[in-house]
């Protein structure tokens, strides 16, 4: 039965924090650790990673090459992308493939992503194989320590955090509607949630961690799963997930896509530059707002009632309110209402695009 008093690791705060985790990983497996045999290692090896017969681990390191884990053995490597929180880059795991091959020649290679809920890559190859953090819970859990050994009881106290979480992941997955709280407080400080009552446990843990927004993009990840497309990121805490439509529109020397925007109970058609949004000026679309303010106007089928102007960056929007909050749909109706949503943010396309081409 699961503790209710908190681990070592949880009064840390380091839940989200994915440095910390790539750092305790990497330690699991070298000499470093003396809780821990060669024998227990490669058992470790062969329960995370199917492999066997690997060899004699040489050392593990962290931030190689910007790599998060890479564990090296005297003819194999294993490289581990961990991502319990941040998004992945867009080209960043071809990099840090092509780094090995160069770096490692000779060596066999085994790639592996590490998330939440064993999410795809942005990349449709078959060198990254997807792990998870429950996959470390269970093989951690095989393991009999010995207990006379003083890092046996920071290894006991890392299972106890691998634990926990594992144990709120499965909960929230299976009620996500009961858990507003994740989706609602993902821009709330610790200091804003300090004296807020929450009414059972799971819900504690995730406040005390900073997990609303992991939990946000786990979420998301399992419609991007259904849907066969979408990008998750986040602003301020809450995550988002947009769905492109049309992109590389040439349009006064530069190229710009239109997206459909969830985040939080808003949904959005939003037309942005492709490259360098951070050093993109507003200015650049100032003609694209009067064709959006056009789309209210004319005939507006999917309902949005909202402009957004640009603040600063190449991106302005029009929007309107989710009837129902996109968690607490039935996720069939969830996946059916994106897809209607994605062919009426085509059809503004294709009436956006009109207005672009009288004005060009």
């Amino acid at each position: 039965m699961m503790s209710d008093k908190k681990s070592f690791f949880e009064y840390l705060g380091i839940a989200d924090i994915e440095r910390i985790h790539s750092q305790v990983f990497a330690w699991l497996f070298s000499n470093d650790c003396t809780a821990l045999n060669s024998r227990q290692r490669n058992q470790l090896i062969k329960e995370i990673f199917k492999l066997e017969n690997i060899g004699n681990i040489l050392n593990t390191q962290t931030e190689r090459g910007k790599i998060d884990i890479l564990i090296q053995t005297d003819k194999e490597i294993i490289v581990i992308e961990n991502k319990i929180k941040s998004s992945q880059h867009s080209d960043q795991l071809h990099t840090y493939k092509n780094y090995c091959e160069e770096e490692f020649r000779g060596y066999t290679k085994h790639f592996y992503f590490l998330t939440l809920i064993g999410e795809k890559t942005n990349h449709n190859d078959n060198y990254w194989n997807r792990i998870t953090y429950t996959d470390v819970y269970k093989a951690l859990k095989l393991v009999e320590l010995n207990n006379n050994d003083t890092h046996s009881v920071i290894i006991t106290e890392y299972v106890n955090l691998l634990e926990r979480l594992t144990s709120v992941l499965e909960d929230f997955t299976k009620n996500v509607k009961d858990y507003d709280m994740v989706f609602q407080d993902g821009g709330k400080t610790k200091g804003e949630k300090i004296n807020v009552s929450y009414e059972n446990p799971n819900k504690q843990f995730i406040a005390d961690n900073q997990l609303e927004t992991i939990l946000q993009k786990t979420y998301l990840a399992s419609i991007v799963e259904k849907i066969g497309t979408g990008r998750i990121t986040e602003t301020r805490g809450d995550a988002l997930i947009d769905f492109p439509l049309t992109e590389h529109i040439e349009y006064q020397g530069n190229k710009y896509s239109t997206m459909l925007e969830i985040q939080g109970d808003n949904l959005k058609f939003a037309f942005m530059i492709m490259d360098n949004y951070p050093q993109s000026d507003k200015k650049w679309i100032a003609d694209i707002i009067p064709m959006m303010e056009k789309l209210l106007e004319i005939e507006n089928k999917a309902g949005f009632v909202k402009l957004n102007k640009p603040k600063s960056k190449a991106y302005v929007s029009i929007s309107k309110k989710l009837k129902t909050p996109y968690w607490r749909m039935e996720m069939d109706k969830l996946i059916e209402f994106i897809k209607t949503e994605i062919a009426n943010g085509q059809n503004l396309t294709d009436k956006l695009l009109e207005l672009i081409a009288l004005e060009q």
